[in-house]
Parts: C-alpha cells; structure tokens; sequence
C-alpha cells in the first residue's frame, strides 16, 4: 500500500501554527464555493487559529479565484494547479500545504453549520488520545434542501469502541463532518492514489485501524448530493462498482484477520446493498439480458432471499 499513499511532511518546529487548516479541493464546482466558504468564515476565530486554504485542480468550467477574491475576506489562502492532476492528488497538494494541528477537509460544494470548529475542537480537548473526530451530516441537494441525516451510532458523544468493525462493513462518515489530527496524516499517510472515488472511506478504515475515533451526535455538517457531484457521477459511469471491489480489496490487506472474520456476514450483506444501488442507477442503460446478468451476480456474491426479492422490486 505505501507505493500508492503520499506521506506529508511534518510542520517545521520554529513556525507559529494555528490550531485549524481548514482544506477545500475544488473542481468546477464554484457556484457552490460562494456557500462553502460564507459557512467557514462566519465561524473564523482569526488567523492565529485558523488558516484556510481553497485547492483547484485546475477548473475548466468557472473561476473560483474570482469568488475567493469577492468572498473570502482576505482570508483565504488559493492554490491552482498547473493541471488537472486528478482529485487525491489535489487533496495531497491542500494537505501538505496546511499547518494546522487539526485538519478539516472540505469540499467545495459542501458546508458547516454553526459551532462545527469549537464543538470538534472541545471533542479532541476531551479525548486527546484520539486521531479523529466526526459529527452527523445532511444531506443537501443542488438548492441547499435537505435531503436525509446521516444516523446515531451511540447516545452519548465520545469514543467509539468499535468503530473500526462498523467502518469495515459499510461507509457511515462524510467528508465535511471529519475532522483528523495532521500527524496522523503524517504517521500513516493521505488518500491512496489507486482510489478515484469513495477515497474517504479507505481513509477513515486505516484510520481506525490505527487510532481511536470520537463522534458527537450533533448535526455539524452539510454534504450535497446533485446531479453533477463527483459521486454521482461514478454510479452513473459504472466506475462506483469496480472502486467498492477495490476499496474492499485494499482493506483487506490491512485489517485483521478477526475483524473480518466476525464481521463477513454483515459485510456480504452491504455488499449486496451497495451493488443494487448501483444497479438502479445503471438499470435505464441496461437491457433485459444485462439486468438478468447483474441479478447473477448480485446473487452469486451474497445468495439470499431478501437480495432476490429487493433486486426483483428493482427489475
């Protein structure tokens, strides 16, 4: 794995350094960074705790230097690249560039709520043996409407003492609601390269692989899902399908032998649910034969009675 991940390099002693880098890749998304950013800085604690730096990976379709400059209050710190390098190695470029001792990756179409810094940073005053936090998300459409609300994991805020078994089986921590200390980064390495999509989940299974993670249950972030969401995208392409294997297989190399052991059945059961919402986005692109050969597959990977069923729902 360490061929295809991109250790950052530690922040120099002597620099004064704030305790937030707040990170924002973008890619043909400024329409929405106007937002992203009015939700960041309406929280700004100032420049001595807090930096914030916007990564382009070199946008063909708007100009999101224009909204810094309009919106950014002299705050924000822009970085173009000089071409299109592809999404995780735009993120390399916001991570090794951040200083802070908290990092808060953000991406240009998503938001925070308010009280989303001093909340996450009283949760790693609170368990400073941890080497990331999360809070719950929304789900936001391209017209900020809500959508959905990511679920409770536990009642009370704190430790999560299995998260490691939960994120093996299935992806349950958005993006914009994690926040991870730069060390770790630093320890264990960023985003792997062989990843063009569901990077974050690879990311936060070698996480707890290593470190303890914290959660609240308060509703802190904002993630859009729309039409043209890089997510999105990959179910529509078929991309997602063939990225899910390869996540699975990357985190198997990784994960104990126990934890996969114990957790087979469940995941298989994911697994199924994952490949039929991939097949309702790419059912109106398939004929008859091709929908009967993805209901083969499904069935051959996880055989069971409710996999039947829901797949027939979906025919």
């Amino acid at each position: 794995m360490e061929s295809h991940v991109t250790y950052i390099k530690p922040v120099e002693k002597d620099l004064n350094r704030p305790l937030w880098s707040v990170v924002i890749p973008t890619y043909n998304c400024a329409n929405y960074l106007r937002y992203t950013l009015e939700s960041v800085l309406s929280q700004d604690p100032g420049p001595e705790q807090m930096e914030i730096i916007v990564v382009d990976d070199c946008s063909t379709k708007d100009d999101p230097e224009a909204i810094i400059k309009k919106h950014g209050n002299g705050r924000v710190k822009f970085i173009r690249q000089k071409q299109n390098v592809g999404k995780v190695r735009n993120y390399e470029s916001g991570l090794q560039a951040s200083r802070g001792y908290l990092v808060h990756q953000l991406h240009g179409d998503d938001m925070v709520r308010e009280g989303f810094y001093e909340i996450m940073a009283h949760i790693f005053e609170r368990h400073p043996q941890v080497g990331a936090a999360f809070c719950r998300s929304i789900y936001i459409d391209a017209a900020n409407k809500w959508t959905g609300l990511t679920g409770m994991l536990k009642q009370e805020d704190g430790v999560i003492e299995n998260i490691l078994d939960q994120l093996y089986v299935e992806q349950l921590i958005q993006t914009p609601s994690m926040v991870v200390k730069r060390n770790v980064y630093e320890k264990i390495g960023v985003f792997d390269r062989r990843l063009d999509c569901m990077e974050d989940r690879e990311m936060w299974i070698r996480i707890a692989n290593h470190y303890e993670i914290a959660h609240t249950n308060q509703v802190l972030a904002m993630y859009r899902r729309h039409d043209n969401n890089a997510t999105n995208l990959t179910y529509l392409n078929g991309v997602a399908l063939d990225t899910f294997q390869r996540v699975n297989d990357i985190v198997d190399s990784y994960v104990d032998a126990q934890v996969k052991a114990r957790n087979s059945k469940r995941r298989k059961q994911k697994q199924a649910d994952f490949w039929l919402l991939s097949y309702t986005y790419m059912r109106p692109r398939l004929n008859k034969k091709q929908r009967l050969q993805y209901m083969k597959f499904i069935l051959s990977k996880y055989p069971s009675i409710k996999a039947f069923y829901q797949f027939i729902k979906a025919f």
